[in-house]
């Protein structure tokens, strides 16, 4: 799933002539007049007082809310925690202070910096006993004169032959199971348990107990003619304590080719991810986890491990799902509570971004060495924008430095250069973002076989209020290194499209856009292929909802227009633009997880009653209009 990036672009939506910033312990407010638009190229006056450490997580939904008046917008922030400023908060160890212990007694320390955990209703693997038969579809969302069926938009365009049609999910927001079958703590088990964290509390000890419940959830996808899944292997299933060193979990490798078999017996194409977001919180204990080199090495025996495991079973898979994101909330609590000497809250989104680049080359290397049969990459995320004042020069560099710290430090990388961004280079000190040598460009340069996107919106960027060049000189200002502005209001006040649930304000629905990303994906990134990874959308409030609300819940009218518009304006990037789609994944396979929502934000089209210790499942209106869309656009 796609969580807000932070690296220190803020994101504001400028209604207005003045946008004026204070703060009060843990309260900031924007003042915004209503009056009018500026009628110069100066969008407004922003005044940040220097106790605001920074704003980089002002997406972030466990950090701050959003309410609004007719005349301001008040964002409450959460308190920076720390672990000095917070002495209820027990430290984590110092990194290296935990022996490497790889015995049951080790694992058992690990787990003691975890704490109890919630203990699944469901402890072994449950075998549908018939059938998944889809229940009756809803009727007509509107009528007829108002808007097309699914099956009537573009009926007469298709997508291409052997197109994928899938949906995702990801380890640590589904599975549950969270302690069975020698599974070791990952760092979001640990970092779920942090006050301030999780929105409401949650962890993802149970969540979906997709674990267990695999067999059915397969089915029922299945039974919507979903033709492929993408999800996750969790690290520390494989490798309870993470090194190349350590002892492999049979029982997980066990767990992984069943989950995979039964893909394959349903004609459901499973995509691996191999990292999304839970490293084995044992490589924080013992050295500081992606903040230190010696990632590079445990993550390509892991990876070679996984290759040899379900090498012919599997043939996409990714690397890292959003490595920038990851790397990016790194600097953020509590991970940097885990952090090794040398590295800290303000480069160490820049160190993992090395060590993990480094990991991406070298286990691509190993795949093609070891001659696994498949396709290979890694999960972008976020998009590229557009300049919010068109003829302005600086928004136009906005974007340029939107793109480079968002898409670009990977991908930059991978499919153009070998090397980082330019403007990367000429914003950030070498203490900050190691340099490539000239071998390591080589061997990071064409890692990639194809180029995969989580694209859940585009918005519009801007210069910083005083300027790009003025942020850029002055470390200390709260948008550098990035130097540019998120803009979600076109210059009339108009939104850029629906906004999605409150707790995930990053969120607005924007159609109109795609073709224009996928044009700039292709033309900055080109590959023979583009997956579109991920996509989806939150029904507004939908988890203020109750159990016996269920008819309400399944209808979610906002998600599937979501889902409507932009497959179709996909299709016609394919038909009229000529971009090479392979393949569309709806994030969600079902409601899970959501990171800093918790259980709070729902993006699944399949309902999970977590009220119920069966959890069950129901299909929403979402994954009906996904079925009928692609059994109409589909070639058989």
């Amino acid at each position: 799933m796609y969580l807000s990036l932070s690296y220190t672009t803020l994101f504001v939506c400028f209604y207005c002539a003045e946008v004026v910033y204070s703060q009060d312990a843990s309260r900031t407010i924007l003042n915004a007049s209503r009056t009018g638009l500026p009628s110069s190229d100066v969008v407004g006056s922003i005044t940040i007082p220097t106790t605001l450490t920074s704003v980089s997580n002002i997406e972030t939904s466990s950090i701050f809310s959003l309410t609004s008046s007719a005349s301001s917008i008040i964002i409450t922030a959460a308190p920076t925690s720390t672990a000095s400023s917070n002495p209820s908060i027990a430290p984590f160890p110092p990194v290296g202070s935990i022996p490497r212990d790889y015995t049951p007694a080790g694992l058992s320390r690990l787990w003691d910096l975890i704490g109890p955990v919630e203990i699944p209703p469901i402890t072994t693997t449950v075998i549908p006993q018939t059938p998944i038969a889809l229940p009756s579809p809803p009727p007509a969302l509107y009528p007829s004169f108002f808007a097309v069926t699914p099956k009537d938009i573009l009926p007469d365009l298709k997508f291409p032959k052997g197109f994928l049609f899938g949906v995702a999910s990801a380890a640590y927001q589904v599975e549950g199971a969270v302690k069975d079958e020698g599974k070791g703590p990952s760092v979001w088990d640990w970092a779920s348990r942090q006050p301030g964290v999780i929105v409401d509390n949650s962890t993802a000890d149970v969540v979906d107990l997709h674990y267990y419940l695999y067999k059915e959830d397969v089915s029922r996808i299945a039974a919507l003619g979903v033709n492929s899944h993408s999800f996750s292997i969790s690290w520390a299933r494989i490798f309870p304590f993470g090194a190349a060193d350590s002892p492999v979990n049979q029982e997980g490798i066990d767990h992984y080719a069943d989950v995979i078999a039964t893909h394959l017996e349903s004609n459901v194409t499973p995509v691996v991810t191999l990292f999304h977001w839970d490293p084995p919180l044992a490589l924080s204990a013992y050295y500081g986890g992606f903040a230190s080199p010696n990632i590079v090495d445990d993550f390509i025996h892991y990876a070679k491990t996984v290759f040899t495991a379900y090498n012919g079973s599997v043939h996409t898979w990714y690397t890292f799902n959003e490595p920038q994101v990851f790397c990016s909330e790194l600097g953020s609590f509590p991970f940097n509570l885990t952090l090794p000497n040398g590295v800290n809250s303000s480069n160490a989104q820049f160190q993992c971004s090395y060590y993990l680049l480094k990991a991406h080359a070298g286990a691509v290397k190993a795949f093609r060495e070891m001659h696994i049969t498949g396709e290979i990459a890694f999960k972008s995320a976020d998009y590229v924008g557009m300049p919010w004042r068109t003829n302005n020069t600086e928004d136009v560099d906005a974007v340029e430095r939107h793109a480079a710290f968002g898409i670009g430090i990977f991908a930059d990388p991978v499919y153009t250069t070998g090397d980082w961004p330019q403007i990367l280079k000429d914003t950030l000190p070498p203490d900050y973002l190691p340099r490539f040598t000239e071998e390591e460009s080589k061997e990071i340069l064409g890692t990639a076989d194809f180029f995969a996107i989580d694209a859940y919106r585009t918005y519009w960027n801007t210069a910083p209020p005083e300027g790009i060049g003025a942020c850029v000189k002055n470390s200390s200002d709260p948008l550098w290194p990035s130097c540019n502005l998120e803009v979600m209001v076109d210059l009339n006040g108009w939104a850029s499209g629906p906004a999605s649930d409150p707790l995930t304000p990053w969120l607005q629905a924007t159609p109109q856009f795609l073709r224009t990303s996928f044009k700039e994906y292709h033309r900055r990134w080109p590959a023979p292929k583009i997956y579109f990874s991920e996509f989806g959308f939150t029904q507004p409030f939908e988890g203020l909802r109750t159990p016996a609300e269920l008819s309400q819940i399944t209808e979610d009218p906002e998600r599937t227009n979501y889902y409507m518009t932009y497959l179709g304006e996909l299709l016609l990037s394919i038909h009229e633009d000529g971009i090479p789609v392979e393949g569309a994944f709806a994030w969600a396979i079902m409601d899970n997880a959501e990171w800093n929502s918790g259980l709070s934000a729902r993006f699944g089209i399949q309902y999970v009653n977590y009220s119920s210790p069966n959890l069950e499942r129901s299909y929403k209106r979402s994954a009906f209009a996904l079925s009928d869309f692609f059994q109409q656009h589909l070639q058989n």
